[in-house]
């Protein structure tokens, strides 16, 4: 059973304008603003996470899943829009190994409101997830990134919209600068090249009024004072995604990447100022195709490498680079964009479809609507730069949506891997599997049984994601190392 609290009443802030500003708040916590070694930020030692993603308001939930392997104190910080307003604060205690959620509208229902996640000890981690009926969109929060991170895979072609949040929970002020890159190569934005985010506070910026019309869009953002957490949002008829910002690194995993009948891409960037080979490979449960693509990757312009084609669903990428680079699977409905982001079905409805037309005997012909299902879904991750033979998962299920732990084997023997489902419940499994070699492996998560995470060890080092599909669209998250 998921804990809850009493429902603050207050009114919804709206904050308008093509840079969205949340004023900071009274001080909260003054966390260690350390940077972490990790490549794709995120590791399970440090206890403090930051999950710059989270609303809830009349129509909106979300909700954070914590998991830890260690008896742990949590301290949930959620910042709030209005000015000068206290931050609102939730504590709990974790027996490890175990994991639970959190729903967030149960202590602040006011729209945009980022949290700070503190762990008193782990390893542990923390995930937060998003939806509503017809949307969902989920990641993993993260310990830091460094002063320059980067992001790819939006868009602002015709009915999809990207958002970039920069979120601050430090105390002391930061400055950033965000230069943007489209198939264009540079897209230059006057007034971006100087941001200021005061503390405790978060700044959206909707790019589609300033770089309209672009099927590819990346940032590299670098923190000139200070440091801020960036986060992608790309929306559209089908649904929303979101995904934190990297940094750049020669190899990327992604253990699950064609999810829910979608059309899946990678989206990259180039780190560096030559050009870079990229390579990709497809992990599928039989096996790995080696070289199933390859790109020579402009220094000033993002690239979306397509793989649908490559192989059947469920399958895994490898993403190999001469050079650093930032990768991010992108999956869309197929053909969602035609007609753009307006005449669409309403929430739980079909949409129509053109006509087809057939002949009787008699020879009168007779047109029949065809009507078919309207598919949700728009998914994004990044992926993990390396692999390890120790994972935490923090996840979250839903009612009427299926929810998969994804493994990967990359090595050239097998591996066996130790499982050990954590929530609230009094009888979670454990379980041991073997993962062929070059292969992936899809694990069930049962829902409605209070899981909230997975520890995931092996005796060869893995890489370790989930996703959640169903009515309300599709997810896809990255594990945590938990070294």
């Amino acid at each position: 059973m998921r804990r809850a609290i009493l429902l603050l009443l207050a009114a919804l802030a709206g904050v308008g304008g093509l840079l969205q500003v949340a004023p900071a708040g009274a001080p909260a916590p003054d966390f260690d603003t350390g940077e972490v070694a990790h490549t794709d930020g995120a590791a399970a030692v440090p206890t403090v996470w930051y999950c710059p993603w989270i609303e809830a308001g009349d129509v909106l939930d979300s909700a954070i899943a914590v998991a830890s392997e260690s008896d742990a104190e949590v301290n949930m910080t959620l910042l709030d829009p209005l000015a000068n307003a206290e931050p609102t604060e939730f504590s709990f205690d974790i027996v490890g190994p175990s994991a639970t959620g959190i729903e967030t509208g149960n202590l602040l229902r006011r729209g945009e409101s980022p949290a700070i996640v503190e762990i008193s000890d782990g390893p542990a981690s923390a995930i937060s997830m998003q939806w509503a009926d017809g949307q969902i969109s989920a990641d993993r929060c993260i310990v830091s990134v460094p002063k320059d991170s980067y992001l790819t895979g939006g868009s602002t072609k015709v009915g999809s919209f990207t958002q970039l949040r920069l979120f601050n929970p430090f105390a002391d002020n930061a400055e950033v600068a965000i230069t943007a890159y489209s198939e264009f190569n540079l897209d230059l934005i006057p007034g971006l090249d100087t941001i200021d985010v005061a503390g405790r506070s978060w700044t959206t910026i909707d790019f589609e009024p300033f770089l309209p019309f672009r099927d590819e869009l990346a940032f590299k953002i670098s923190a000139t004072k200070g440091l801020v957490i960036p986060v992608l949002v790309r929306t559209d008829e089908r649904g929303e995604a979101t995904w934190n910002a990297m940094p750049p690194s020669e190899t990327w995993n992604f253990p699950v990447a064609a999810p829910g009948g979608l059309t899946p891409s990678v989206a990259v960037m180039s780190a560096g100022d030559d050009a870079v080979v990229v390579t990709v490979d497809i992990v599928t449960e039989q096996g790995t195709i080696i070289n199933a693509r390859e790109i020579i990757l402009d220094s000033t312009a993002p690239a979306l490498i397509p793989i649908a084609d490559l192989a059947d669903p469920p399958f895994g990428l490898r993403v190999r680079a001469s050079a650093p680079i930032a990768a991010t699977v992108v999956a869309v409905v197929a053909g969602s964009e035609i007609g753009g982001g307006e005449g669409g079905a309403a929430d739980g409805e079909a949409e129509e479809l053109p006509t087809t037309t057939t002949t009787t005997v008699e020879g009168t012909e007779t047109t029949v609507p065809v009507v078919e299902e309207f598919i949700r879904g728009l998914a994004g991750t990044t992926g993990s730069s390396t692999p390890s033979t120790s994972w935490i998962v923090p996840l979250d299920t839903m009612l009427g949506s299926e929810t998969t732990l994804w493994l990967m084997n990359n090595e050239a023997e097998p591996a066996t891997v130790s499982i050990l489902e954590l929530g609230e419940g009094d009888f979670l499994a454990a379980e041991s599997v073997e993962i062929e070699p070059e292969s992936i492996l899809g694990i069930p998560v049962d829902a409605g049984i209070a899981t909230y995470g997975y520890s995931v060890t092996s005796d060869r080092p893995i890489v370790a994601a989930w996703e959640i599909v169903g009515d309300r669209g599709v997810a896809l998250i990255a594990g945590v190392h938990a070294e």
